[in-house]
């Protein structure tokens, strides 16, 4: 399934603020997205299959005792 995801909608999926999406912007470190236009004011969405990848990507286990 690739729906695709306005950057509202990918915020509120991973439940991060507009300020992480500027971070992750600025250092290229979010979740991959498409850009359907050039330059700053380009439409971006992201693949919903590829957020649920970045989701698993990020996934950590406790350490050992």
């Amino acid at each position: 399934d690739r729906r695709l995801m306005t950057r509202r909608l990918a915020s509120e999926f991973l439940c991060v603020s507009h300020a992480t999406w500027s971070r992750w912007a600025a250092e290229r470190t979010g979740p991959p997205f498409f850009k359907f236009h050039d330059g700053e004011a380009g439409s971006v969405r992201y693949p919903s299959d590829l957020m649920a990848a970045f989701v698993e990507s990020r996934i950590k286990q406790p350490k050992a005792k």
